[in-house]
């Protein structure tokens, strides 16, 4: 069986928990003030934030798991939002507090973007050292149920496609996103969007349980925060676009896809031994 290389936990995992960890509190918690741009509406930073609070939880789960195959879809999926919102970041450069500002503002612009310079390159180099780590590949456990695949399905599609109509066209979405945002805040959440769908994808491919559990604990995370973020900002919202109420409704249904998902995931013998802590 070919379980998770320490370099993989240390370099990669925890490094990037903690950022997760800030993000959240400036995101989540304190509504975007002293982030590394300024949000046109706080509960864009809030939902972002909620990203954040379920790519945390996600994090901390994989690296408790010892099993390379449980934790592989949280590692890519992770190593794709770094490349993605560095992409974004250096598009709207002059829109961040990267020229200067506020110096808290600032210091975390210049964090943010150094933490995701170096994050695709060193994630990179550690999946090509992982890979080629001794072991094999156990197979799946469970067969494929239609019923546990239909709703990570929908949030392939739906993240996919909202992810890229977001990235690609970010001057419609924003026209048409259910509360304020810049073409800048609405690329940032096109990313998670994306990331989202890309990363249901990947968990349909591996098809076991078991493999999904670190990202069952993310949709039920981050679909409640994202929750808790609308309610606490209720008064940001078009309640005139028909998009806000579907919105709400998709979150609460990936929060309870998410604790389906982990209800569903196997034992604990799948979480790392005391023997194999590092």
């Amino acid at each position: 069986m070919k379980d998770v290389t320490p370099a993989i936990r240390a370099g990669f995992l925890l490094p990037l928990a903690l950022c997760a960890g800030l993000q959240v509190l400036l995101l989540f918690v304190l509504g975007g003030r002293g982030f590394a741009w300024t949000f046109t509406s706080p509960l864009s930073a809030a939902t972002m934030g909620a990203g954040y609070c379920g790519g945390l939880a996600m994090l901390v789960s994989a690296l408790r798991l010892r099993r390379w195959v449980d934790v592989r879809v949280a590692y890519l999926s992770t190593l794709l939002l770094m490349i993605l919102m560095l992409l974004v970041t250096l598009r709207y450069a002059d829109q961040t507090h990267l020229g200067g500002g506020d110096i808290v503002a600032f210091g975390n612009a210049w964090g943010w973007l150094i933490v995701h310079l170096l994050a695709p390159v060193v994630g990179a180099v550690l999946l090509v050292v992982q890979l080629r780590a001794p072991g094999r590949i156990p197979p799946r456990e469970f067969p494929r149920l239609w019923f546990t695949v239909l709703p990570i399905a929908v949030v392939a599609v739906i993240g996919t496609g909202v992810g890229l109509f977001a990235l690609l066209r970010p001057a419609a979405a924003a026209d048409a996103w259910p509360w304020p945002v810049s073409e800048l805040d609405v690329s940032a959440l096109g990313v998670w969007a994306l990331v989202f769908g890309v990363g249901s994808i990947l968990a349909i491919r591996e098809g076991d349980p078991d493999r999904q559990r670190a990202g069952a604990v993310n949709y039920l995370v981050a679909g409640t925060a994202s929750v808790i973020a609308f309610v606490r900002y209720l008064g940001e919202v078009r309640w005139d676009n028909t998009l806000s109420w579907i919105y709400l409704v998709l979150m609460i249904l990936l929060a309870l896809t998410g604790a389906i998902g982990w209800l569903m995931a196997g034992p604990a013998e799948r979480w790392r031994s005391p023997a194999l802590a590092d």
